[in-house]
C-alpha cells in the first residue's frame, strides 16, 4: 500500500525545519544536501519542492510572514471592544516576542540581505514584500485611530513608517545585545504610539 503524502505539508515541513537550520547556522553556512538530510529526503525528493537553497528560504520567509499577518490580523479581530491604541500595541508587542523568541532567525535574515545587497540585487522590494503584513495591520489601526478621532489626523503611511523604524532598530538591539529589556522595547513602542494620539 503506497503511502500519500501533502505535498503542502511536506513543503510546510521543509521550510520550518530549513528555517531552524538557517537560525543556527546562518544563510551561508547551511547547505542544500544538509536541508535534504533534516527533511529525510534524498537532494533528488527535495528537488521536487524546492529547486534551490534560496527558493526554500525566500518561501520559508514568506510563509511566516502569512502566518504572522494571520496572527495579527486575528489579535485585532479577537478584541473588536479595544480601543486602537490597545490594538496597535499589542500589535507591537507580539511583533517584539516573535523576535526575542527568534535572534539567531533575526541575524540570518539580516546576513540574506546583506548577501543580497552585495549582489546589487534589489533588496527594498524583498524586504517589502516580506513586512507587507506587518505594515498593513499597522496603517489599518492607525486608520481606526484617527476616523474613531481617537488619534489625530495624520498621514497612516508616514506614522506607520515611524512605527516600522522602531521595530528595526528594535531588530537590531535584540540582535547585537545579550541582555534586552522587554519591557524598555514595548515603552519605546508605546511613546511613538502616544504620540499619534489627539491632544
Amino acid at each position: 500500500m503506497s503511502i500519500i503524502v501533502d505535498h503542502a505539508e511536506r513543503q510546510k515541513e521543509i521550510m520550518r525545519k530549513a528555517l531552524h537550520l538557517f537560525g543556527q547556522n546562518g544563510y551561508p553556512d547551511v547547505t542544500y544536501r544538509q536541508i535534504a538530510d533534516a527533511c529525510g529526503l534524498s537532494r533528488t525528493s527535495l528537488y521536487k519542492y524546492f529547486t534551490n537553497k534560496r527558493e526554500i528560504f525566500d518561501s520559508a520567509l514568506q510563509h511566516l510572514v502569512l502566518s504572522l499577518g494571520e496572527e495579527f490580523r486575528a489579535t485585532v479581530r479577537s478584541n473588536p471592544t479595544l480601543s486602537a491604541t490597545d490594538k496597535l500595541q499589542m500589535v507591537l508587542q507580539l511583533a517584539i516576542d516573535l523576535m526575542l523568541r527568534k535572534p539567531d532567525l533575526l541575524q540570518t535574515i539580516l546576513e540574506y540581505i546583506l548577501a543580497l545587497h552585495r549582489q546589487s540585487e534589489q533588496v527594498a522590494q524583498k524586504i517589502r514584500r516580506h513586512t507587507v503584513a506587518f505594515r498593513r495591520t499597522v496603517i489599518n489601526l492607525i486608520r481606526e485611530g484617527v476616523s474613531k478621532g481617537e488619534f489625530a489626523p495624520v498621514d497612516a503611511a508616514l506614522a506607520s513608517d515611524h512605527i516600522y523604524a522602531l521595530m528595526e532598530s528594535a531588530a537590531i538591539r535584540i540582535m547585537l545585545s545579550d541582555q534586552v529589556d522587554r519591557e524598555q522595547l514595548v515603552a519605546h513602542g508605546n511613546a511613538v504610539i502616544s504620540s499619534l494620539k489627539k491632544r
